[in-house]
């Protein structure tokens, strides 16, 4: 989703920038006559690919990221800087431009009965199978924010991402990936942006496509279906949690008490980060960079209208919904908007050695990019010696902030 003018294309034998006068005319025609575009980012040009929804539209090839310029909006950094370079091939595997196929480790139905037993329930083993890596729900989730294209910005998205823009991009980017033979985007519901006046219409519309959750297959003990939208509260009661979503306010959902306090240890630090903004808001005190927490939950219906979490993740993320790894990693991102910077946040999808990845990788500084990283003192000692480790790999070239050497950022890289 950047928009920046700077595109330029080569279709047949015209060289045309997105967004000319002519520009869906020519792409119609391309599509008919099975043209294949050019990106001129680069001199020889890089092959691109065109793909037909309501209308044509230009997609990078697979596998093809890198080899664009920094600053075209096509790219993106080779894998190994992002944790989708130790799934990528197998748990990710990108089709076309336009379907990315992932294999997951978690149901999105739960079906009666157990699993047999590994091995055949005591029989002579008669093969060796590979184990395959599989994503977990945190790392579908950074699929889909990046696949969005939340990973990245620029100045002009400046006010621009309102919930309407990123609920209509996930959705977008959900219709491209297919899991358990489905595509993400029918077992997704991301919710409109909620008003009170528009209160009664938009439950219509929540509980006709949560419907399906009240009418499982005969095979199935209940349907799963992943709900996406900012965490507003997290309250325990006598018996469970009550989770409520900014723009599902008359919908709570429900988690067990048990699965509830494992939520809070698993995510202690984006949990804090929220708790504490939350007692801020509630005492007056509004922060206009106040960031973002995602609630991702699989949730089924335990009776009608009431809605129960199976599993869940929480993704913090700036002001912009930048996704972030680390709620540091906020003083970064934003020090980077303010100075209107052009960059990409790699995510670390399901690598558990997420801190040799930079924290941030500048695109405006030339023909390469340029990664940033972050060392605090609060970094367990095993994650800061990765971080050193990785950052020694990348001198001269990386930018580093130390932030026990000095709480203020230095100077960032000048633009080119």
């Amino acid at each position: 989703m950047d928009d920046s003018p700077s595109a330029l294309y080569r279709i047949g034998d015209a060289a045309l920038r997105a967004g000319h006068d002519r520009w869906q005319q020519v792409l119609e025609d391309a599509y008919a006559r099975g043209l294949q575009p050019l990106c001129l980012c680069r001199p020889a040009g890089v092959p691109m690919y065109l793909a037909r929804y309501d209308a044509a539209v230009i997609k990078r090839m697979p596998d093809t990221g890198h080899l664009h310029h920094p600053a075209c909006p096509s790219f993106d950094p080779p894998p190994a800087l992002s944790g989708l370079g130790e799934v990528l091939g197998e748990a990710v595997v990108e089709r076309a431009p336009d379907r990315v196929d992932v294999l997951l480790d978690f149901p999105l139905t739960r079906r009666p009965g157990c699993a047999a037993p590994a091995g055949g329930g005591g029989a002579e083993a008669t093969e060796a199978v590979a184990q395959r890596r599989r994503l977990g729900l945190r790392g579908l989730v950074h699929l889909l924010l990046q696949r969005a294209g939340f990973n990245r910005w620029v100045p002009r998205m400046q006010g621009k991402r309102t919930w309407f823009v990123v609920r209509k991009h996930l959705i977008e980017a959900a219709a491209e990936i297919h899991a358990k033979g489905m595509r993400l985007a029918d077992c997704l519901f991301i919710p409109e942006p909620y008003s009170i006046d528009k209160g009664p219409e938009l439950a219509r519309r929540r509980t006709q496509v949560l419907a399906r959750l009240q009418c499982p297959d005969q095979d199935a003990q209940f349907r799963l279906m992943l709900v996406m939208s900012e965490l507003k509260e997290f309250t325990a009661t006598e018996v469970d949690y009550r989770i409520v979503l900014r723009h599902m306010p008359d919908c709570p959902l429900y988690m067990q008490r048990k699965a509830g306090d494992r939520f809070k240890a698993i995510f202690e630090r984006e949990y804090e980060a929220w708790a504490h903004q939350r007692c801020a808001e509630q005492a007056g005190q509004v922060d206009p960079w106040r960031s973002r927490f995602l609630f991702c939950g699989l949730i089924y219906a335990r009776r009608e209208d009431l809605y129960a979490v199976d599993m869940a993740t929480l993704v913090m993320a700036s002001s912009n919904w930048l996704p972030l790894d680390h709620p540091y990693e906020r003083l970064l991102i934003d020090e980077l908007v303010r100075h209107e910077r052009r960059f990409l946040k790699p995510l670390r999808f399901e690598a558990k050695r997420g801190a040799s990845f930079p924290n941030a990788v500048l695109l405006d500084t030339g023909n390469s990019e340029t990664p940033l990283d972050v060392v605090t003192p609060f970094m367990p000692e095993r994650e800061r010696q990765a971080k050193l480790a990785a950052i020694a790999k990348r001198l001269p070239k990386a930018w580093v902030w130390d932030m026990q050497a000095d709480p203020s950022p230095p100077p960032l890289p000048a633009k080119a």
